[in-house]
C-alpha cells in the first residue's frame, strides 16, 4: 500500500525561473543576501523592486540536491528511505504575498508552473504537484489550471486569503467550477495572498498564515461553497488537525441555530479533508473528523514547526490509532483527495 505524504515542498531556486521567456524575463527574481540589523544575515528574492522572503525556511534533515530538484533521482531515493512512496508538492516562495500586479504574477506563476511540470516528469509517477494560479487575472488562471492537471498537477494550491477576497467571494466561482469538472480539488494551506493584511500583522504567521486557512474552512462551509460546487473538494494543509473539534462544534451550533440540521459527519458531507500532524490528539479528532477525512504530511524541506521527516513512519510507531486508520489515513484519504487512484 503506498504511502501518500499530503504536504511536501520544492525550494524555488534560480532555476524555477529559466522558463520565463520574452518580456516575462525582465520579472526574473533576483536573490540577495542581506546583513541584519539584528546580527546575522537573511536571503530573500527581489521581485519588482521588492525584498520577498522564501527563502530562508530551509529543513537541513533534507539533501539539498533533493530539496531544491536538482537531483530528482536523489530526491526519489531519500522518500525511499523514509518510507514515502509519493508526495504531492507544494512551493515555498508563494506562501506568502509575491506581488499586486497581475503581469508580474501571471508571469512568475506560468515559470513556477513549468519548472513543476518538468519535475513531474522525471519523478516517475512519484512527484505530484499542487498548481499556482495567477488569481489576480481569473481568465489567465483557468486556462494555467487546464494547462497543468494535463501534467501531473493533482491540486489548486491557495492560501487563507487570496486577492482582495475571502475564499467565498464570488471571485472565484469559475474557478471551483472548473476545478469540480476537472475533478482537481483546492488545498488551502497555511499561507496568505494578500500583502496589507501580512503587514498589518507583522511578523505573526500563526494569525497570517494558520488562523486564516481555519476561518477560510469555516467560512466556505458557512456560506454553502460545497454545495453550490458538488463535485469540489477542498483541504486544510499544514494548519495541523486540533482545530477541527472546535470548528465541527461551532458550525454544527450556529446551523441548529438557524434551524439548519447539521450534518451528522461535517467534514465528509463537505468533502472537507484535514492534513494532520503526529502530535495531534488523534483519537480525539477522529471522534469529530471521521476515519475518511484525515491525511498527514511531512512539511518537507522546510524547518517550521509543522516540518516532521518522519511524520509517515512516526503515525505507525505511535500506535494510537488502529491499523486499517492509518491506512486510510496514509494511502485512501489522500488518494481520495487528491484523485490518485491510477497511482
Amino acid at each position: 500500500m503506498l504511502a501518500i505524504d499530503a504536504d511536501a515542498h520544492v525550494i524555488e531556486t534560480e532555476h524555477t525561473w529559466d522558463y520565463l521567456e520574452g518580456r516575462d524575463k525582465r520579472f526574473r527574481p533576483v536573490p540577495v543576501t542581506l546583513d541584519m540589523p539584528e546580527g546575522g544575515t537573511r536571503n530573500f528574492w527581489v521581485i519588482n523592486g521588492k525584498l520577498i522572503g522564501g527563502r530562508d525556511n530551509i529543513g537541513l534533515d533534507t539533501p539539498k540536491e533533493s530539496r531544491d530538484m536538482a537531483d530528482i533521482d536523489a530526491r526519489l531515493k531519500h522518500m525511499d528511505e523514509i518510507g514515502t512512496d509519493v508526495q504531492v508538492l507544494y512551493p515555498t516562495l508563494f506562501l506568502r504575498p509575491v506581488t499586486d500586479r497581475s503581469d508580474v504574477e501571471l508571469a512568475l506563476c506560468r515559470s513556477y508552473n513549468r519548472w513543476l511540470a518538468d519535475i513531474w516528469a522525471a519523478g516517475k509517477g512519484r512527484l505530484r504537484w499542487a498548481v499556482q494560479l495567477p488569481l489576480l487575472s481569473m481568465e489567465e488562471a483557468l486556462d494555467e489550471l487546464r494547462w497543468a492537471t494535463e501534467r501531473g498537477a493533482c491540486a489548486v494550491f491557495m492560501r487563507g486569503l487570496e486577492t482582495h477576497h475571502p475564499l467565498h467571494h464570488p471571485y472565484f466561482f469559475p474557478l471551483y467550477e472548473e476545478a469540480a469538472r476537472l475533478d482537481v480539488p483546492i488545498g488551502i494551506h497555511s499561507g496568505i495572498g494578500n500583502a496589507a493584511v501580512s503587514e498589518a500583522f507583522g511578523n505573526d504567521p500563526f494569525r497570517t498564515a494558520k488562523l486564516t486557512v481555519i476561518g477560510a474552512v469555516h467560512a466556505m462551509v458557512m456560506r454553502g461553497i460545497p454545495e453550490r460546487f458538488p463535485g469540489l473538494r477542498i483541504g486544510a494543509i499544514e494548519v495541523a488537525a486540533q482545530w477541527v473539534p472546535h470548528v465541527v462544534r461551532d458550525i454544527t451550533l450556529r446551523q441548529r441555530k438557524a434551524g439548519v440540521k447539521p450534518d451528522e459527519d461535517l467534514l465528509a458531507a463537505n468533502r472537507l479533508y484535514v492534513a494532520c500532524q503526529t502530535d495531534d490528539d488523534l483519537p480525539y479528532v477522529l471522534q469529530h473528523a471521521g476515519e475518511d477525512m484525515i491525511m498527514i504530511g511531512s512539511d518537507y524541506g522546510h524547518a517550521d514547526n509543522a516540518s516532521e521527516l518522519l511524520a509517515l513512519k512516526g503515525l505507525r510507531e505511535k500506535g494510537e490509532v488502529a491499523p486499517h486508520v492509518i491506512d486510510k489515513i496514509l494511502h485512501e484519504n489522500p488518494t481520495r483527495f487528491y484523485g490518485l487512484s491510477e497511482e
